[in-house]
């Protein structure tokens, strides 16, 4: 693994020993990885119990991602302990026919269940009817109710971390596959990540208004994921100004619109920013940075790592 550069930053200090349902101390780290799947999205918990909850599934169409996870995670076996679909626009779900090629099917599946079914024109590509039919079966299969005991998101199993999950309310839920999209909030200790689909910035507004649990849980994070992809068009300035990030993280792919980088400094005038590398960084980009990788530690540091070579 080719690491472009890494900078150990501080933070908010010592918050305590973190033990397991058993009573057991746990002293790794949550590592959070943004993939660089060009255009698209797919990113990465692994919790200190080492559990892996997978949020969206998209994949740079010459390199599956699922390829990537079987070789470094599973290639001994065990599979994705949880996958999140955020809603299930193609660059989303991109790489779900590919779960089966490699075995690594989930444990557990998440998804807007009124996003369902999917269905696809005469004249669509094969591929995307290979998705939709593969989202159509995860759909149909994965029916049964998860115990409290076997599940992967709830902190006494999987090392201290929370999974907050917020849907729009089903009025705001259209033909439009983006209105369908949540919002996640991870948290751990003193760090908060929020990740988010392709929210428009009306639901984001109408959301933030209308629940209060959404506005606490998303204030004064470290990492935002930006809705979109961070495109300029559904920049949402209340739900980032209530974000208040440390720092912005873009996935997105080759830039083609001038709009691109105005996105990245409305979204740079709205984060607080870390030094980094010798330098202030506000907006981290897949295109630019290529995967990221976040390490938060119970010591209260945590570390930055993009690598462009690995996937």
């Amino acid at each position: 693994v080719h690491y472009m550069q890494c900078c150990m930053l501080l933070t908010w200090g010592i918050y305590g020993i973190i033990l397991n349902k058993e009573g057991g101390v746990i002293l790794s780290e949550l590592k959070f990885i943004v993939y660089d799947v060009q255009h698209g999205s797919c990113s990465h918990v692994i919790t200190p119990a080492n559990q892996h909850i997978i949020i969206d599934l998209g994949s740079k169409a010459e390199t599956s991602i699922c390829r990537y996870l079987k070789e470094n995670y599973f290639r001994y076996g065990g599979t994705i302990d949880q996958l999140v679909l955020t809603h299930l626009h193609e660059d989303h779900i991109y790489d779900l026919p590919n779960l089966d090629t490699y075995s690594i099917n989930p444990r557990i599946l998440q998804r807007p269940r009124g996003a369902f079914p999917l269905s696809y024109k005469a004249s669509d590509p094969n591929h995307y009817k290979c998705i939709v039919n593969k989202a159509n079966e995860l759909n149909e299969h994965y029916t049964g109710v998860v115990s409290d005991s076997e599940s992967p998101i709830l902190f006494p199993n999987n090392g201290g971390v929370h999974f907050e999950f917020f849907a729009p309310p089903d009025n705001l839920c259209s033909d439009d596959p983006n209105s369908f999209s949540n919002i996640i909030v991870v948290s751990y200790g003193y760090f908060k990540i929020v990740i988010t689909g392709d929210n428009p910035a009306s639901i984001l507004k109408e959301m933030l208004q209308n629940n209060i649990q959404l506005r606490q849980s998303i204030k004064d994070s470290t990492i935002l994921v930006a809705p979109h992809h961070g495109r300029d068009g559904e920049y949402c300035e209340e739900f980032v100004s209530a974000v208040n990030p440390r720092l912005t993280v873009f996935s997105d792919g080759t830039k083609k619109y001038k709009t691109q980088d105005y996105s990245r400094n409305r979204y740079a005038n709205r984060t607080r920013g870390v030094t980094w590398g010798g330098q202030s960084r506000y907006v981290f980009t897949t295109r630019s940075d290529g995967s990221i990788k976040f390490s938060f530690r119970p010591d209260g540091t945590w570390s930055i790592d993009t690598d462009k070579f690995s996937y």
